[in-house]
């Protein structure tokens, strides 16, 4: 696991069923450049998958200010983008 994986699943280290519902981000790289997060997924079906938990990696990487926007990439493929907004304190576990 690398320092951005590390960081979003300490974010939620007491939150199971946060953690567990974040587990498709093990098989993704994470790299950061240049205000992007970067999250390289398997294959499309895969990235729809982190598509979903959008809600949850913005947080704890907005709240450290890591970046403008995160962008979610199929190798040689597509690529989403999400801007990435720290958001209110009240609605850090909003669903």
């Amino acid at each position: 696991m690398d320092r951005l994986q590390i960081l979003v699943f300490s974010f939620y280290r007491e939150e199971p069923l946060i953690k567990t519902a974040l587990e498709p981000l093990r098989q993704c790289r994470m790299t950061r450049s240049w205000g992007t997060v970067r999250i390289e997924c398997l294959d499309q079906q895969h990235l729809e998958e982190v598509c979903q938990l959008m809600k949850y990696l913005r947080v704890p990487l907005a709240e450290l200010d890591l970046g403008k926007q995160i962008v979610l990439r199929v190798p040689g493929s597509l690529q989403k983008a999400f801007p990435m907004h720290a958001p209110f304190h009240s609605d850090l576990f909003a669903g």
